[in-house]
């Protein structure tokens, strides 16, 4: 692996582009989660079912998956700013082209659109926050920018439910399309001169021949689909057990967001030892916590409560698997972690199009089970990952 840093760069300078990336990585998770408390409000605003709406998430999913095996090499061959924040603005105009969709279908090709710029900017967030980071501090400042996936559910997702339900859906995207313009500028000021990236000497091809890559690569299709197949209909779920409205399905989003953060900060002051027997029992922990929405959804605390412990464990079951994959990619880090993207990518091109019948027939507690038994099904493949 190469970095490329330009010079010496004062703090301040660094303070500007971990915000930046920072920012980069809130702007993806808005996108990929915002959909979740305000599913109802944009199927009514186009006249359909939820369940079309949770498609956009698939055709985000599956444009950012083949973006990330085919584009994200730019971030090696440009420079950083230029690609970061092109991709940011590319990003801003497919959530402008979202908020003025007038159907189910244009909705979704905005969030192709929309994961054509995520391939590229979320790996080169990742690659240049490494790259600028100073010596010995890369996992730390990588640490930081991944925070805006938390701050992603506990901040933009309950305020876009608020706005929906005060002003309407489509404003939300015309917000977030003003963030990315934002975020675009910031990357390119910020990234200026720097030229960040893991030069990826290893075909992605013999990269899956490495011992334990390709079954923990699976095992982290398996999750990643359980996940983004019940977070879609995650808030929708809330809102038909309690009867709530946007702004309330917002409350667990935090929920679950906090226990997210709080689990990934307490993993940076005390990281336990990512071992097979780690992996399985979080995984297994995980797959008791999707079956137990079942008993969740009769009182609204436990419901709560629940959100924030899924949360606490999703945290831990992303961090033992993509520390173990990093464990046995050797030498391809970066081909690893590349096909690591397009796996994750492909998980929520195939999460909500799984459940979506699934949730039209029987509702969000069958959602969750069958998340459970695709938990299990990567548990059975984990034992026999070493």
């Amino acid at each position: 692996m190469t970095y490329y840093k330009n010079g010496t760069i004062s703090n301040g300078i660094r303070l500007i582009q971990v915000i930046a990336l920072l920012s980069g990585v809130l702007l993806v998770g808005s996108n990929a989660f915002v959909l979740t408390p305000i599913l109802s409000e944009v199927a009514q605003g186009l006249a359909t079912e939820p369940y079309r709406i949770a498609w956009s998430i698939s055709a985000f999913g599956a444009a950012t998956a083949i973006s990330a095996l085919t584009l994200s090499g730019l971030i090696d061959r440009a420079p950083a700013g230029w690609v970061l924040g092109s991709a940011a603005l590319l990003l801003g105009l497919a959530q402008a082209s979202s908020g003025s969709s007038q159907n189910w279908i244009w909705l979704c090709l905005s969030q192709a659109v929309a994961g054509m710029a995520v391939g590229v900017l979320l790996p080169g967030a990742y690659a240049t926050a490494v790259a600028t980071a100073p010596k010995g501090r890369e996992a730390s400042r990588l640490g930081i920018v991944l925070t805006g996936w938390a701050l992603s559910l506990v901040l933009t997702v309950p305020l876009a439910a608020f706005i929906a339900e005060r002003i309407g859906w489509r404003m939300v995207y015309a917000l977030l399309a003003g963030l990315s313009v934002l975020t675009a500028l910031g990357l390119v000021t910020g990234l200026h001169g720097v030229r960040g990236g893991v030069v990826l000497r290893t075909p992605p091809w013999r990269a899956l021949r490495l011992p334990g890559v390709t079954r923990l690569l699976l095992v982290m299709f398996t999750y990643m689909t359980a996940f983004y197949g019940s977070f879609a209909f995650f808030g929708e779920g809330m809102r038909q057990a309690f009867h709530l409205s946007a702004e309330g399905v917002g409350a667990f989003v935090v929920a679950y967001g906090l226990g997210f953060g709080l689990v990934g900060i307490g993993l940076g002051i005390v990281a336990p030892k990512i071992t097979h027997r780690y992996i399985l029992l979080v995984l297994f922990s995980i797959a008791i916590s999707y079956a137990c929405w079942h008993f969740a959804l009769g009182i609204r605390l436990v419901a709560l409560i629940a959100a924030f412990i899924w949360g606490a464990l999703n945290q831990l079951g992303l961090n033992a698997l993509v520390v173990s994959l990093n464990q046995h990619a050797a030498e391809a880090r970066g081909t690893v972690m590349g096909l690591n993207t397009a796996v994750t990518y492909s998980a929520v091109f195939a999460g909500p199009l799984v459940m979506s019948p699934i949730y039209a027939v029987a509702g969000f507690t069958s959602v969750s089970a069958l998340a459970a038994v695709f938990i299990v099904i990567g548990v059975l493949l984990s034992l026999k990952a070493e």
